[in-house]
């Protein structure tokens, strides 16, 4: 057993599969299909089992009006033409859910060919690993123990799928809270597992399938060929900067609201005190019978404001 010494002094044996750097180092590397089909066929619907992949294009071209690419985290399609697009998202992001529409949509497009009359396009997959809530509702005891979600094309009111065209599932890690000993599925072993991989020191004892033996292996960072190790390093590195380039962002964010919001305040505590000083003149010239109409003249207040004043 081997562990890598991270910054900070730590030891790690395996990536962190929730950062884009271990990510990539595991999903992104064509040696390990049998794990991203392993991951697929534990998230697709029944009648949607994955045999095989090939890696496709990550950049979508001419994907905005300026017509610039967009990059995505992982897409592969399997033997009978179905695309799968699958997203890490570590943080909420303002319009989540319209961009994975987006992202799915321009590759659904792109299958189409010119003169096809038929409109034959196979189906997208678009799977969003979550490790933050984007800012989904999931209020309801029918969200109790749910990590997966699934959005397509239904009948409102039947729920009847026409066709297969354009999917999108989420596995909400933010939200699978399942201790060890209480995985007691397959799949809550792999949330488990995605969740925590990083601080494991070894695959917890009664984790033992082939599927979850193949995740581990691949996400071993000391099993990593010299090249893939320098790529995941200074990968890890370029995150951490943008990280820390976030972090500080944030930090002095806080800091100008904190002293906005305390010059804010100061302002209104001034406001406030001038108010109540001028109500109790205003008190004290009704209570010495001055007319209502001459207070408001010199205080300034409404002569509704100064009948407000007088005693129930």
């Amino acid at each position: 057993m081997e562990f890598v010494l991270n910054e900070g002094g730590s030891f790690r044996r395996y990536v962190d599969i929730l950062s884009d750097s271990g990510f990539k180092a595991v999903f992104g590397d064509e040696k390990n299909t049998d794990v991203i089909i392993d991951f697929l066929n534990m998230v697709l619907p029944a009648e949607r089992r994955v045999r095989s992949l090939m890696f496709s294009r990550t950049e979508i071209p001419g994907f905005t009006a300026t017509n610039k690419a967009v990059r995505l985290d992982l897409r592969c399609e399997s033997e009978d033409g179905t695309h799968f697009i699958v997203e890490m998202q570590q943080t909420g992001q303002r319009n989540f859910f319209r961009r994975c529409v987006q992202y799915a949509a321009k590759v659904y497009d792109s299958n189409s060919r010119s003169g096809d009359r038929h409109y034959d396009l196979p189906p997208v997959y678009l799977i969003g690993i979550l490790a933050r809530d984007p800012g989904f509702s999931r209020s309801g005891s029918v969200w109790d123990g749910r990590y997966i979600s699934e959005y397509t094309f239904r009948e409102k009111v039947t729920h009847d799928i026409a066709d297969e065209t354009i999917s999108i599932i989420f596995v909400e890690l933010y939200r699978f809270v399942k201790g060890e000993a209480e995985c007691s599925s397959e799949s809550d072993c792999w949330w488990y597992s995605m969740k925590h991989l990083k601080e494991l020191e070894s695959i917890p004892p009664t984790f033992g399938s082939e599927s979850l033996d193949r995740l581990y292996r691949a996400s071993e960072i000391a099993q990593f060929d010299i090249e893939k190790r320098l790529k995941y390093e200074e990968d890890m590195i370029s995150e951490r900067d943008y990280i820390n380039i976030l972090d500080t962002a944030e930090e002095r964010g806080l800091e100008r609201g904190r002293a906005e919001g305390l010059e804010q305040g100061r302002a209104e505590g001034i406001a406030k005190g001038v108010a109540q000083g001028v109500s109790k003149v205003a008190r004290a010239m009704l209570e010495s019978g001055m007319d209502i109409k001459s207070i408001s003249s010199l205080t300034g207040m409404t002569e509704e404001q100064i009948r407000a004043l007088r005693p129930a």
